[in-house]
């Protein structure tokens, strides 16, 4: 393009405008922000960086998830979907269940150790409608505990491993138990198991009597 004074302009590249691409739906979204997070943590994750590694326009996010919140939300289900607990009409015997339920919760904070250290340190991270907390309550029932006390008792169990497992991940339980390597490390919340399942066991056996 010429100008008035003669000087040849260089023409301005047309900029690239984002779309929304016809594949965006709440589970790509939730997944992405999943991996990010595993990656660099919570505070990695934003709306903008999302939509970025997305390559799409950061509005065209708020059309699938409201905010933030509700995007964690969104990634803590689906990590949590992840869980491998026995279906309600499983006939396992409850100890072994329960037993499932503590290694499954592990594994999940192992693998995705970033949102739960997050999730733990907030309220209400155990979503009372979610599977984790469902099972449990199944589990506890099925142990003989009465509907009036499944819900403190399981508060009471998931604190216990929560704490455990916490502990674990920040590097904090070796000191505590002087524990040299991963597998005494594992023999040790096998053993806190058995005292929760005993424990249960016992109750069990007085209501009976």
């Amino acid at each position: 393009m010429v100008t008035r004074s003669g000087r040849t302009r260089q023409a301005r590249p047309a900029r690239k405008e984002r779309k929304e691409p016809p594949h965006l739906t709440p589970e790509l979204i939730h997944a992405t922000a999943l991996a990010m997070v595993d990656a660099d943590g919570i505070d990695g994750l934003s709306m903008r960086k999302l939509a970025a590694a997305l390559d799409v326009n950061p509005m065209s996010l708020y059309h699938h998830v409201p905010n933030k919140a509700a995007l964690l939300q969104g990634i803590s289900r689906l990590a949590v979907a992840d869980l491998r607990i026995a279906s309600a009409d499983d006939d396992t015997p409850w100890p072994e269940q329960l037993r499932q339920i503590g290694h499954s919760f592990r594994t999940l904070a192992h693998q995705h150790s970033k949102l739960i250290v997050y999730l733990l340190a907030h309220p209400g991270f155990i979503q009372r409608e979610g599977p984790l907390w469902g099972a449990l309550c199944h589990t506890l029932r099925r142990a003989g505990l009465p509907d009036a006390e499944v819900g403190r008792i399981g508060n009471v169990l998931l604190t216990f491993v929560s704490g455990f497992v916490l502990a674990e991940i920040n590097g904090s339980l070796g000191d505590l138990l002087d524990a040299a390597d991963a597998a005494e490390i594992d023999r040790d919340f096998e053993a806190g198991l058995d005292i929760l399942i005993a424990g249960l066991g016992s109750v069990q056996r007085i209501r009976a009597e």
